[in-house]
């Protein structure tokens, strides 16, 4: 029977899923009038709205980020939670063969995350959250080896695209724009209907752009206004292009 601690967590994360919802639907709302007011920008006087707009999306997405990251610890508790109502589910782990010091031994090995726990007997959510939690706190080599252990372990998972899209941004956050590129094409060459391929197509875009690629970048940032132009990344991409001409 589900413990007291259970059901507050799985309260918890329900509530935060609909504040989030919540933020979707008022960024779409933004987004809708700020394309709006693009296509009136000619008048002077609508440039500052634009611009108010946009302080407001990016405010919007701030708050995703932080409501991102408090959902993962939340998913994280949840699934600890769950395995305690389960019961253990690992047999208890052998002593160390003669000879072999404890600390030499796997188990004595720190864990990405920070978990106790093997990567092979996490769920997917416990797993992604654990790579998405050394992203978040700047651990981008951690982060690229725990996505990609995630990808491995966990190839058709509706996290799938998403774990690879992280690791495109672990690798961008080091400037390591090459590999980033290659994570990023994966993501449109391999999950062409996830919901990550226009921030893809945008940051392969920027990265090109960085690698001083002009041709590329546009044409990506191109893709990302003509096939997804009420998406997030919409607004950037235009942002991007123009300071490209």
């Amino acid at each position: 029977m589900p413990t007291a601690d259970f059901v507050e967590l799985r309260d918890e994360v329900r509530e935060l899923q609909a504040e989030k919802r919540k933020l979707k639907e008022t960024e779409a709302e933004l987004r809708k009038r700020l394309e709006e007011a693009d296509r009136l920008q000619k008048s002077g006087d609508v440039a500052p709205k634009v611009d108010a707009l946009e302080a407001k999306i990016e405010s919007l997405k701030l708050r995703q980020q932080g409501f991102d990251q408090k959902l993962g610890e939340l998913l994280r508790r949840l699934d600890e939670s769950t395995r305690r109502e389960e019961g253990p589910a690992l047999p208890q782990a052998k002593a160390p063969a003669p000879g072999v010091k404890p600390d030499d031994t796997a188990a004595a090995k720190p864990k990405a995350g920070g978990l106790d726990v093997p990567f092979a007997a996490l769920t997917p959510t416990a797993a992604y959250n654990q790579a998405y939690n050394d992203y978040l706190k700047g651990n981008y080599d951690l982060a690229v080896a725990g996505f990609e252990e995630f990808l491995k372990k966990f190839p058709e998972t509706s996290l799938t695209a998403h774990a690879q899209y992280w690791i495109g941004e672990a690798y961008f956050n080091k400037r390591s724009y090459l590999p980033a590129i290659e994570a990023y094409e994966r993501v449109i060459a391999n999950y062409p209907k996830s919901d990550k391929v226009p921030a893809a197509l945008a940051k392969a875009g920027v990265a090109y752009a960085e690698l001083g690629n002009l041709v590329k970048a546009r044409g990506l940032l191109k893709r990302v206004v003509d096939e997804y132009p009420q998406s997030a990344e919409a607004a950037l991409a235009r942002r991007r292009l123009a300071e490209l001409q």
